[in-house]
């Protein structure tokens, strides 16, 4: 019984959500009021607060779990097509986070500059998550061969880097074309990632 009410909550949170993203992206954020999300998640306007303190809170929400989504998809993509050196594997993810976002622009736009792994990271580094995704890239950063010069904090502050590189070199590039193209960009970008790899 308690499973289904969970189950429910949880979709009608989903909804809301779901609901935030495509008026967000179709009105933009402050254009979009309460009411409306309700109204299209159909739930009663009331709803909303029990899930979520106001607007912002909803947008915190829905843009951790963008990033989310995007760090997953791009870590699976590089475990898919898998290198033997490290560093070409972080260029892979890289890589997939450009291009998503070079296909999404609508996405980067409503992320702006807050895609990174803040967002994400007391969720992942908590010593009581059971969150996969924290988990295999771990076991990947524990595994890595620059294991040998950085402590496992080092290099998570490496890969933090890195993903804060990516999304705002995506956001500057793509959306406002400064200061060139991302196709101008991805060359640099990949050189400098390979050198704080070394």
């Amino acid at each position: 019984m308690s499973e289904t009410i969970d189950t429910k909550k949880e979709a009608k949170k989903s909804s809301l959500l779901q609901a935030a993203l495509d008026l967000f992206l179709e009105k933009g954020v402050s254009k979009t009021s309460i009411s409306e999300i309700a109204e299209r998640a159909n739930v009663a306007k009331g709803t909303f607060y029990l899930y979520f303190k106001d607007k912002d809170a909803l947008l915190e929400q829905l843009l951790y779990q963008l990033s989310y989504d995007i760090i997953q998809q791009a870590y699976d993509y590089t475990e898919q097509h898998r290198a033997e050196q490290f560093c070409e594997n972080v260029i892979t993810f890289a890589d997939w986070i450009i291009t998503y976002f070079a296909e999404h622009t609508d996405i980067l736009r409503l992320v702006r500059r807050n895609f990174s792994w803040p967002s994400l990271e007391l969720t992942l580094t908590s010593p009581d998550t059971s969150d996969p995704l924290w988990k295999a890239i771990a076991t990947r950063l524990h595994n890595a061969s620059l294991r040998d010069v950085h402590n496992p904090q080092e290099l998570f502050n490496i890969i933090y880097i890195i993903v804060e590189l990516c999304g705002t070199v995506c956001y500057t590039s793509i959306i406002e074309q400064r200061p060139d193209t991302i196709d101008n960009m991805k060359p640099l970008l990949y050189t400098i990632i390979r050198r704080i790899l070394q």
